[in-house]
């Protein structure tokens, strides 16, 4: 009698489940496959991020030099 009455429930089989997993990892593999170059962009990435950080602690320390010389002269030539 339950069976009779439509209660708008959807079924869901293994086979269906099954089935969207094989899709989804076609799908994917077709993501993966388009995208060949990622792992190379990626370490370029990583290559220019340190070379910038590098610079950044070069010019930090390169300002502090010239603060330490810059004081003491700029004393002398205001006296």
């Amino acid at each position: 009698m339950a069976d009779e009455q439509d209660t708008g429930a959807v079924r869901v089989s293994m086979r269906d489940i099954y089935q969207e997993v094989q899709r989804q990892g076609r799908l994917l593999e077709k993501i993966a496959n388009s995208l060949p170059d990622s792992e190379e962009k990626i370490e370029d990435h990583e290559i220019r991020l340190r070379r910038l950080e590098q610079r950044m602690w070069q010019a930090i320390g390169g300002f502090g030099i010239l603060a330490a010389v810059l004081g003491p002269v700029m004393a002398m030539v205001t006296k």
